[in-house]
C-alpha cells in the first residue's frame, strides 16, 4: 500500500530552516549584496528568534555557499551568480539521471504507486494554493525517486548537497504555474515505468533545466539591473 505522504506534517520545519529558507530568498532578491556582513546577534533580533537558531542556519548556508566566514572579517553574502546557479542543476541532474537509470532492475510497482500518491497530493496542495505542502511534496517525491536506485552514496550526496533546499528556494521565486509544475512529475514516472535508459535521462534533464533556468535567467537580469 502506498504511503500517504499528506499525512505528515510536511508544513513544519525547524525554525533554523525557516530562517535559512528567508535568507536565501533574501540574498537572491538582494536585501543583502554581496560582502554585505551577516552578524548572528543583530540577525536573531530583527527576526525576535534565539542566536542559537540564528546559528545553525548560517552554518547550513555557508556549507551551501550562499555565505563566507573569514577570520577578522566574519559572515559575510559571497558573490553568487547565475552561472553558479547552474553548476548546482548540472549536478543535481547528473545525480538523479544516474539514480534514474540503476533504479531500472530495482524499482517496484509499490515504489512507482508512493511516487504516484506524492503527485496525486502535489496536484491537489496546487490547486488548494497550499505553497509550502506543494514544496515538500515536491523534495519527497524528487529524494524517493534518489532512493530507488538502491545506492546508498548517490543519497548521501544527494542530500550532503542540500537539493530539498534548493527546490525550496525554486518553488518560492519560480513564476510557473504550480500546477503545471506538479503535473509534470508524471513524464518522469512514465520513464521510470518505461525502464529506458535514454528516456529517464531525458526527462530527468528536461524537468530540472525547465525550473533552473527560468531562475538562473531572472538572477542574470537582477545582476544586470545592479549593474547600471
Amino acid at each position: 500500500m502506498a504511503e500517504s505522504y499528506g499525512k505528515k506534517k510536511l508544513t513544519r520545519t525547524v525554525l533554523s530552516e525557516q530562517i535559512k529558507e528567508q535568507l536565501m530568498e533574501d540574498i537572491f532578491h538582494r536585501k543583502y549584496k554581496a560582502g554585505d556582513r551577516i552578524v548572528e546577534s543583530a540577525l536573531a533580533r530583527e527576526l525576535g528568534v534565539s542566536q542559537a537558531s540564528v546559528r545553525e542556519a548560517l552554518r547550513s548556508l555557508i556549507a551551501m555557499g550562499f555565505l563566507e566566514n573569514e577570520p577578522f572579517k566574519g559572515i559575510t553574502v559571497r558573490s553568487f551568480t547565475a552561472k553558479d546557479l547552474m553548476e548546482v542543476y548540472t549536478v543535481r541532474i547528473a545525480l538523479e539521471t544516474l539514480a534514474g537509470q540503476l533504479s531500472i532492475n530495482r524499482i517496484t510497482d509499490e515504489e512507482i504507486a508512493e511516487l504516484e500518491n506524492i503527485v496525486s497530493e502535489m496536484i491537489e496542495a496546487s490547486e488548494k494554493g497550499d505553497t509550502q505542502k506543494r514544496i515538500h511534496l515536491n523534495i519527497a517525491f524528487h529524494e524517493k525517486l534518489v532512493q530507488t536506485s538502491g545506492n546508498k552514496l548517490i543519497l548521501q550526496l544527494y542530500n550532503y548537497m542540500r537539493f530539498g533546499t534548493w527546490s525550496i528556494l525554486t518553488g518560492n521565486l519560480s513564476e510557473m504555474d504550480p500546477i503545471q509544475i506538479s503535473a509534470r512529475h508524471k513524464i518522469l514516472i512514465d520513464a521510470l515505468k518505461s525502464r529506458d535508459p535514454e528516456k529517464i535521462a531525458k526527462a530527468i534533464r528536461e524537468h530540472i533545466e525547465s525550473t533552473g533556468k527560468p531562475l538562473s535567467d531572472m538572477l542574470m537580469n537582477e545582476n544586470k539591473s545592479q549593474a547600471k
